[in-house]
């Protein structure tokens, strides 16, 4: 286990598991996966090269989107990381999904206010 926070791992698992609705399968290649799509997104580089399938980038974007990760203007695919987009980002390369596997749901399920996604720093 990394030195990653209850908090975060909470939080992630939530944003996994709840807001993403990931179920069996591969969770953590589709953990890898959402890693690598909030960088690119930071970044600005290689949405297509990760998702080349036209239908399958726009669901999984749009899923993003609507986990409130993303922000975009006319095209999903020059979107941007809004502030919980850039708070998970972080949190998620700072933690592998062994990390967080076994996390349970923050606030007992309850929702989350904005002070849970406060500057990622001092969160270790």
């Amino acid at each position: 286990m990394t030195d990653v926070s209850e908090h975060v791992r909470e939080h992630v698992y939530k944003l996994l598991f709840e807001d993403l609705n990931l179920c069996c399968g591969s969770p953590e290649e589709s953990y890898m996966l959402l890693r690598n799509l909030l960088t690119a997104f930071r970044d600005k580089t290689g949405i297509e090269t990760l998702l080349p399938d036209d239908g399958a980038r726009y669901l999984v974007l749009g899923a993003l989107d609507n986990a409130g990760l993303l922000e975009h203007g006319s095209i999903i695919d020059a979107a941007w990381l809004t502030r919980k987009g850039e708070w998970y980002w972080q949190a998620i390369t700072r933690c592998a999904y062994n990390d967080v596997e076994e996390a349970v749901l923050p606030h007992d399920g309850k929702a989350c206010m904005d002070a849970c996604l406060k500057p990622f720093w001092g969160l270790h």
